[in-house]
């Protein structure tokens, strides 16, 4: 009986590290020129995918939140609302927030509700509420792709994976690799701590700009996070003017787009 008992351990432990092993990414086991080919991959799949998208927000938030989560409630009216003015929504296509975000705009209808999905060690299906999806395998390309065609970010609570999106969307908008974006925090007290942080810390140490610790807007108001974001089409599109790219075929669809917001 002892015998078998040690037999039974032994065989689980080599069960559950071998379960360990298979928590890890592919990814891992490429080559160079396999991790670059993927890029590239991703890249064409998203590219595809925004093809006559103009204006859209990027919702971020936890992949963790349930129907019955008060936040997945509000990111669903949050992305309806926007939707029946026109915008696309983009998310990260699985479940929890970006599901809610995807919910929101399918019901809205007048605008794409575009998820990108994420190629993960454990099961993580496409919800289906996307009108647009592809699952990519580079979370560096997946946050590039969210806010590619964004003119505003709307982060709800998260996790590592919101902060990541959050902090990478500003840092672009930062060193200017992309066009200045509206970003709104949902969920004052889960973000307040946050931003307190960033407008003490952070520019106490002189670790940022002073008018880069006011990029973030803290909102728990629906209504005038839609309205603040139709307000500032007019500005993006002034700004790609001066940029020289009124005749890209971006400024056209949301110049389109922006005549929804004045009737």
């Amino acid at each position: 009986m002892a015998r078998k008992t040690i037999g039974f351990i032994a065989f689980t432990y080599v069960i559950r590290e071998k379960m360990k092993i298979l928590e890890y990414s592919e990814d891992i086991k490429k080559s160079d020129k396999q991790f670059a080919k993927g890029l590239q991959d991703d890249c064409d799949k998203g590219f595809a995918l925004l093809k006559d998208i103009g204006a859209a927000v990027a919702i971020f938030g936890s992949a963790r939140f349930t129907e019955e989560n008060i936040y997945y409630q509000k990111t669903v009216q949050m992305a309806q609302m926007l939707s029946e003015d026109g915008f696309h929504i983009t998310s990260g296509g699985s479940y929890g927030i970006m599901e809610a975000a995807n919910k929101g705009a399918f019901q809205g209808k007048f605008g794409e509700s575009l998820g990108f999905n994420l190629f993960l060690p454990f099961e993580q299906d496409t919800n289906p509420f996307t009108t647009k999806s592809a699952t990519l395998e580079s979370f560096s390309v997946r946050k590039n792709m969210l806010v590619k065609n964004a003119i505003a970010c709307i982060a709800f609570p998260g996790g590592f994976g919101t902060l990541d999106e959050l902090f990478d969307v500003t840092a672009q908008i930062v060193t200017k690799k992309i066009l200045p974006l509206k970003i709104y925090l949902y969920g004052s007290e889960f973000w307040t701590p946050l931003v307190d942080f960033v407008k003490t810390t952070l520019l106490d140490h002189k670790t940022i700009e002073p008018q880069d610790a006011d990029i973030w807007q803290i909102s728990d108001d629906l209504e005038w996070i839609s309205n603040d974001i139709k307000k500032y089409v007019g500005t993006y599109l002034e700004l790609m003017r001066k940029l020289g790219l009124c005749e890209s075929a971006r400024y056209k669809l949301i110049k389109k787009q922006a005549e929804n917001f004045t009737k």
